[in-house]
């Protein structure tokens, strides 16, 4: 049910971004043990985003983008890392962290879009 969720919001995320102009470079790309669930870019803005993607039904363990701990925030930055070292050509393409925070309530999604995260 968890994966399931997660997939849910992941594809949700994957949405927007691309409604924002931004093309879907690489998904749950991984880098040793850490993973970023989304890369995305914006060719125009030459700007590359790695986005973490949270996804609630409730908020009895609290809002999405609290669950972005630093170890968490630290696992991003290596999954990064790892992806400019093994897919050359973003060198001078601005980057940042974003998250995706998105509460199913209702069956209605709710996406919180926050941009530098960290």
């Amino acid at each position: 049910m968890v994966k399931s969720l997660g997939k849910t919001g992941e594809a949700i995320a994957k949405e927007y971004f691309e409604s924002l102009g931004f093309e879907v470079v690489a998904e749950n790309y991984r880098y040793n043990r850490a993973e970023t669930d989304l890369v995305v870019k914006d060719e125009k803005k030459r700007v590359l985003v790695f986005v973490e993607v949270k996804t609630r039904r409730n908020r009895n363990f609290g809002e999405p983008q609290e669950s972005v701990t630093p170890k968490k925030q630290q696992q991003m930055v290596k999954s990064a890392e790892g992806f400019l070292m093994m897919t050359p050509g973003y060198e001078d393409y601005e980057k940042r962290f974003d998250v995706a925070a998105i509460m199913i309530e209702d069956g209605k999604a709710k996406l919180d879009h926050i941009e530098n995260c960290f």
